[in-house]
């Protein structure tokens, strides 16, 4: 897609439709110099989902601030997964470009335009017609540089008939105190095929996040959208849209929160169903405990023959200081269409605390147990050995609470 440079930077003062906005001024491009991979960033990684030491076994992509450390296809796959960072894509493929800002918009506000002027890095990963990749494909991207702006673009195909399972992990250095991170990803999900898509995010306080995320579903595909945040954030919005344009296509976008301290999240989801006998859901699990804020946002809207839609928002609250607000919305432009929708938000249930608590678990072990259940992952459809991770990794978070 060939952008206007003009509308760009007019649309650089833009805020967003959601969220608090932000002085994009406060922030900087500049990065110090790239550090090595030592221990302190692969233990960072590893604590949302991706495994460095085991980057010479999996296919993985590491980028740190602007520009890409390491990438990697198993040569057993190298057959069956394309994996470039988006400029060497751009290069390679006159295509590519006619993917870019096709499911986003990059006058959509001041993040995406930005992101379209000033984008440094992402990755582009085709997986081949008819290819099924058993072994998950690994991506992190990780914030070294204080104060910087870390802005990339990501291109994701799943071509016909094939199958893959993608985990993308965002985070920033623990020294790193101050941040802004914008990701815009584009996922393309062919006819016939299926995607389970996670992506972890873990942040420093005070950093910000702006991810922007277009997904296209066509006939018979389906695809598994997961979202997980654990721990704080300064600020996060995001609202990835889907178009579901094929018949019997399917996708079900997952989200799982904890969020502590001042955290602020906006969160959402929105689907279009075009396509005949198209299937839809939006399932957020949110906790927030401290001063933690989180608004749940979820659309579907029906326009295709048959289609069905589900949006199921809960909330469970830790403490009289945080807040969380739940906004599911259905539109139906068909009479056939069969669109429900289901949200609550409460506390832990005294009847489950006193059920452990007469069978000798303390009350603290006992409300961490109830918030690990709260935290569900089974709709995420992961692998066994990737959901024992992000159960590792929820665990880790609730130690002490």
């Amino acid at each position: 897609m060939q952008v206007d440079e003009e509308k760009l930077r007019k649309a650089l003062s833009k805020p967003a439709a959601y969220g608090p906005d932000l002085d994009l001024s406060q922030y900087s491009m500049e990065a110090v110099e790239q550090p090595k991979v030592d221990e302190e960033i692969i233990e960072r990684s590893f604590e949302v989902g991706v495994d460095l030491r085991k980057r010479g076994a999996l296919t993985t992509f590491l980028q740190i601030d602007h520009g890409a450390l390491y990438k990697s296809v198993q040569k057993q796959f190298e057959g069956d997964v394309e994996l470039l960072t988006i400029e060497e894509a751009v290069r390679k493929y006159d295509w590519v470009k006619e993917l870019m800002w096709k499911l986003r918009s990059p006058y959509e506000d001041k993040y995406t335009a930005f992101n379209a002027l000033h984008g440094a890095g992402g990755y582009f990963l085709r997986i081949l017609e008819d290819r099924k990749i058993h072994m998950p494909i690994q991506a992190c991207f990780l914030m070294f540089s204080p104060g910087a702006i870390q802005s990339v673009h990501n291109i994701i195909v799943a071509e016909p008939g094939s199958e893959a399972q993608i985990l993308t992990g965002c985070t920033s250095h623990p020294k790193v105190s101050r941040g802004l991170h914008v990701g815009i990803t584009e996922i393309y999900v062919r006819s016939g095929a299926r995607l389970n898509y996670t992506m972890i995010h873990k942040w420093n306080p005070g950093f910000d996040v702006r991810p922007r995320t277009g997904i296209l579903v066509e006939d018979a595909a389906t695809i598994i959208h997961n979202y997980i945040a654990i721990g704080y954030v300064r600020s996060f919005q995001s609202q990835p849209t889907a178009r579901l344009v094929g018949g019997n296509s399917k996708i079900t976008m997952n989200n799982v929160v904890y969020l502590q301290g001042s955290s602020e999240m906006d969160l959402g989801g929105e689907v279009l169903i075009e396509g005949k006998g198209d299937k839809a859901e939006i399932i957020t699990n949110a906790v927030a405990a401290e001063r933690a804020k989180i608004i749940n946002r979820g659309k579907i809207s029906c326009e295709g023959e048959g289609g069905k839609g589900h949006i199921s928002c809960r909330g469970l609250m830790l403490s009289d200081s945080a807040e969380i607000s739940a906004i599911p919305c259905l539109v139906s432009r068909r009479m056939d269409s069969e669109l429900t929708h289901e949200a609550a938000i409460g506390r832990i249930a005294e009847d489950q605390l006193f059920y452990l608590m007469a069978r000798g678990i303390p009350r603290e072990e006992a409300e961490s147990l109830i918030v690990r259940g709260f935290l569900d992952l089974s709709p995420m459809n992961l692998p066994e050995h990737l959901e024992q991770g992000i159960r590792r990794i929820i665990d880790m978070a609730l130690q002490g609470f």
